[in-house]
């Protein structure tokens, strides 16, 4: 799985570097408890700016993306959440 976290400035100012640090935590938490999830490697990058704030009026950021599904507005929740449910067994 690969997942793209935004580390833009507008990303980065609404919790993009925590949404980071909630994906380490949940790497070590996958590798520990390996038999409840599928032996797919969670690939991470930060990426200085996916450019979706730049084309829209709306608040967008911040932004992740997993396996090119785009998610506007992450919240470390909403990606964990994700990343678990694709992830699990």
């Amino acid at each position: 799985m690969k997942v793209k976290v935004c580390v833009g400035s507008s990303c980065t100012l609404l919790g993009s570097m925590g949404i980071l640090d909630q994906i380490d935590d949940l790497k070590d938490i996958i590798s520990e408890d390996a038999e409840n999830y599928n032996d797919e490697e969670l690939e991470v990058e930060a990426i200085k700016c996916l450019g979706f704030c730049k084309e829209t009026a709306e608040k967008v950021a911040p932004v992740v993306v997993i396996d090119d599904e785009i998610m506007f507005n992450a919240t470390s929740q909403t990606v964990m959440e994700k990343i678990v449910n694709k992830m699990r067994k």
